[in-house]
């Protein structure tokens, strides 16, 4: 039987897995800002994530372990990749935070805009046991589908 979790209330208080989304996010961004060489530079984000179980299923249905995640992130900033994002809703119901945000992607003379929801699942310690990737976009870019093809190999 499905289990129905709802939300029905609103405040301006951050729940405990969405700090933890939050802080994943800027490690992330911490690891991007020194310049990524290998997939070990991911090594501060491992702290949110429940290595051993982890899984992400990306924009092209593409399944990731950590180690697999890790290095589908490093061919994606390799070349100089830069980044950022806008969040507009984030939203925290039992062991799922759901996130929309707007990411910007440069690299070189193209830029890529595109919606995104990423919806984090956790396991009873609040660590990171999922991410799944969901995206509106004109245009993925290449480097970023060649990333995801390469982790997949």
């Amino acid at each position: 039987m499905t289990q129905i979790v709802t939300a029905t209330a609103t405040n301006h208080e951050l729940g405990p897995l969405t700090q933890v989304v939050n802080r994943f996010t800027a490690a992330q961004g911490a690891v991007l800002a020194t310049g990524v060489t290998s997939a070990a530079d991911y090594a501060p984000v491992a702290e949110f994530v429940a290595v051993e179980e982890f899984k992400r299923v990306g924009a092209y249905l593409e399944e990731l372990d950590w180690s697999a995640y890790t290095e589908f992130l490093t061919g994606w900033a390799r070349g100089g990749t830069q980044f950022e994002f806008t969040q507009f809703h984030i939203t925290e119901v039992g062991d799922a935070v759901f996130q929309e945000i707007e990411e910007r992607h440069q690299r070189g003379d193209q830029f890529i805009r595109k919606n995104v929801i990423a919806v984090y699942r956790f396991t009873p310690e609040g660590k990171i046991r999922h991410l799944d990737i969901y995206e509106q976009a004109k245009d993925s870019g290449d480097w970023i589908k060649d990333a995801a093809k390469a982790a997949m190999a």
